[in-house]
């Protein structure tokens, strides 16, 4: 039904004044990406795009802001915008916060330029999403998403090697990131390397399709996991209804084990007003009734823990809590153990 009522509103795009198409989705969008995310927005301006194609890309752009709830603890953007040289037209740090609306970020993505690069600077471009979330986003603290949605149609060829800066702003920054190529010179092994995942790839055919695709790369984005730091603390909520995710890399935590053995996984939590579930996945991201295992804490003096064992050759454990009341707030610990129950990292 999402997907008949987001053809009807592009085909009649024409006929329906801009600022109701904009309520329209605004009205429809508001329950569809309840996540706390920094989100850095990447779009390629190069030569190869062409001024009609930027302009589409700039219309799905306004659509993907229009599904998001956008707010110091809802979701922040930044667009990074390249072609061979990089420019910030949005920055939250440049933004005071009453000027931090949906209705201006709409406004100011339809104002950003084409830049008709003369290249395709894209480690450039990731290279400054790291620079700007390493001293901007928020802390992991807060169980924020950082994630990295990049746009582009063709192959990287001139500035900082793609591979390296994605590998850096997954394993530093914990910073996942989201390809989408667009158009049919595509280099898909480029888009491997530059995504964090392959599950974060998507092909569009051409920037036309790309506004009718957003719906989708919306929801993947939207829920991406949040990156969590063992033994640090995270303090956050969950409305009702209401999934958040998380992941921890567990093959830095296998690295400083050494014992080829694997080791065991401890959730921390506490609850301090409401209820949730709580679900994990070695394999699913966004683990849940039927695609994860729902969690049976112990209990130990006021605290609540579970334990999970990780073989060696598992990369991720991904959790989430649900929310079950009105309002839900909890924090927890992830902590790694070794077999012999000792505390790694």
């Amino acid at each position: 039904m999402r997907l008949c009522f987001y053809l009807w509103a592009f085909v009649l795009l024409s006929a329906v004044n801009a600022n109701r198409l904009l309520e329209l989705l605004q009205e429809r969008s508001e329950s569809d990406c309840k996540t706390i995310m920094d989100l850095f927005i990447v779009l390629d301006s190069s030569g190869s795009i062409g001024a009609p194609a930027f302009e589409q890309a700039k219309s799905a752009l306004v659509d993907l802001v229009s599904m998001l709830q956008i707010g110091p603890k809802k979701v922040q953007v930044w667009v990074i915008n390249y072609g061979s040289t990089v420019e910030v037209p949005i920055n939250v740090l440049n933004t005071p916060i009453s000027e931090f609306t949906k209705e201006k970020i709409i406004e100011r993505i339809r104002g950003i330029r084409y830049m008709n690069g003369a290249c395709t600077a894209t480690g450039d471009a990731l290279q400054e999403v790291r620079r700007i979330c390493d001293k901007s986003c928020r802390s992991h603290r807060e169980g924020v998403s950082r994630v990295a949605l990049v746009f582009t149609d063709g192959y990287s060829n001139c500035g900082t090697t793609v591979g390296v800066v994605s590998s850096n702003l997954l394993t530093i920054t914990k910073a996942s990131v989201f390809a989408v190529g667009i158009g049919s010179g595509v280099n898909t092994a480029e888009l491997t390397t530059i995504a964090t995942d392959k599950k974060y790839i998507m092909h569009v055919s051409d920037y036309l399709h790309l506004i009718g695709a957003m719906n989708n790369i919306t929801i993947y984005t939207c829920g991406i996991p949040a990156f969590v730091i063992p033994n640090v603390k995270v303090e956050t909520s969950a409305p009702m209804n209401t999934f958040r995710y998380y992941q921890v890399d567990t093959t830095e935590l296998l690295r400083q084990s050494r014992n080829h053995q694997g080791g065991f996984i401890e959730i921390d939590a506490n609850i301090h007003l409401g209820r949730v579930d709580v679900y994990t996945s070695t394999t699913e991201s966004n683990p849940g009734p039927g695609t994860g295992k729902r969690v049976v804490f112990q209990s130990q003096g006021a605290e609540f823990y579970y334990l999970e064992y990780i073989d060696e050759d598992t990369p991720r454990l991904y959790f989430s809590f649900y929310g079950l009341q009105q309002e839900n707030e909890y924090d927890f610990t992830v902590k790694w153990l070794n077999l012999e129950g000792g505390i790694i990292g």
